[in-house]
């Protein structure tokens, strides 16, 4: 079996998010190690003996932050040695992508959460972010990627191969995420929140970026009598444009504050989403957005910006809305339209829940990750590996 390191940018991501593949690839017979800054790790992970590095990877782009980076993980890659190398997150990723080929890394493995061009650069970031990324998979060896539509733009332009990517979309636990209708007034009880309100939800981090502005604006705009706004988040200590005590104080310029609860960041999002009627992910960029996956296995009537990731989750009018960034008013109407009709919540968070279930269930996820990992393992000359 193999030797493997995974590469994400927080404790928060491991543990929240990469820690199925990790217990897939362990229960497979490899021995994985991890690396994330920050010290808050699951501790199933250390019990079932998964070795996690601390480290410190660069908050901006200086060039002297990212060598010396790139150093470290060097020297943390040489020691292992590792038969495959797959790094998550932009910064953690260009750090691991670089390290790993300057190491001859038999596998060097890029795992695209969103490639960071997106929908609302300008066209120099654009265009700037865009060559970064080509240059970056002339020394990957394969990428796998959450975005069809990322890849196919990369694919179109020249900028990979379509044999070194594959589109592996995106997966969460649908047994986890279902709808709990009859448990709604004890969920209410027992999360402390008010009871026979209309409630609109969104999830997430709370960092620049999201749209989590426009959707207060939105929100305060509307003024629909027994509504409350729920953010299911907060800010974590790696946040590079934590975003929290700003929007807190737009909810008071606004007038709202009362009716805008931010949770913090919670192990009980399941539970706070089956409290909720309509989801909005009010966001300027995505990959594939695990968070408007929930929200749909739950059932629930969803709106989203009509950006990459959110375009190919949800059909416009059958398993959920979406609006163009930025559109506060055009928001505002969906979020009115879907108040006034619990038929068509209803309608829409049955078909949403069947397209989640059908084609982003969390197994077939990571056993897509597992495969292709394997894969291009198998292919390593003998005399290449570790072991």
């Amino acid at each position: 079996m193999a030797r493997i390191l995974q590469v994400c940018n927080t404790d928060f991501y491991l543990s929240k998010f990469l820690a199925p593949l990790v217990d897939a690839l362990v229960a497979r017979g490899h021995e994985v190690e991890c690396v994330c800054e920050g010290t808050a790790i699951d501790k199933g992970l250390i019990e079932r003996g998964v070795a996690v590095h601390p480290f410190a990877f660069p908050r901006g782009g200086s060039p002297i932050q990212f060598a010396r980076a790139i150093g470290r993980m060097r020297k943390l890659i040489r020691a292992g040695p590792y038969d495959c190398v797959n790094g998550h997150n932009r910064n953690a990723s260009i750090v691991a992508r670089v390290a790993a080929w300057l190491e001859n890394t038999p596998v060097n493995l890029y795992t695209a959460h969103g490639f960071y061009f997106h929908d609302d650069q300008g066209r120099l970031g654009h265009s700037a972010t865009v060559v970064l990324e080509a240059a970056l998979t002339r020394i990957t060896d394969f990428t796998l990627s959450q975005s069809g539509e990322d890849a196919a733009f990369m694919i179109r332009h020249g900028h990979i191969r379509a044999e070194f990517l594959e589109v592996i979309g995106n997966g969460i636990d649908t047994r986890r995420f279902r709808p709990r209708p009859q448990d709604r007034e004890a969920l209410e009880r027992d999360l402390g929140l008010r009871p026979g309100k209309f409630r609109i939800a969104s999830t997430g981090r709370l960092v620049s970026g999201k749209g989590f502005g426009d959707l207060l604006a939105a929100f305060a705009n509307l003024r629909i009598p027994d509504s409350e706004l729920i953010i299911v988040g907060g800010n974590i200590a790696q946040d590079i444009s934590p975003y929290q005590a700003e929007f807190l104080a737009q909810a008071k310029n606004s007038g709202v504050a009362d009716d805008v609860l931010v949770t913090g960041i919670t192990d009980r999002v399941a539970d706070y989403l089956n409290t909720c009627d309509v989801f909005v992910l009010p966001s300027y960029r995505e990959g594939l957005p695990r968070s408007l996956l929930e929200a749909m296995a739950t059932e629930l009537a969803v709106v989203a910006t009509d950006i990459r990731g959110c375009r190919e989750v949800i059909a416009h009018g059958k398993s959920g809305f979406l609006f163009p960034p930025h559109d506060i008013a055009g928001l505002g109407k969906i979020i009115r339209d879907l108040s006034s009709s619990k038929e068509l919540r209803k309608s829409l968070g049955e078909n949403a829940r069947e397209r989640i279930v059908t084609d982003f269930d969390e197994r077939d996820y990571v056993a897509k990750q597992v495969n292709t990992i394997e894969r291009l393992l198998h292919a390593i000359p003998p005399e290449s590996t570790s072991n």
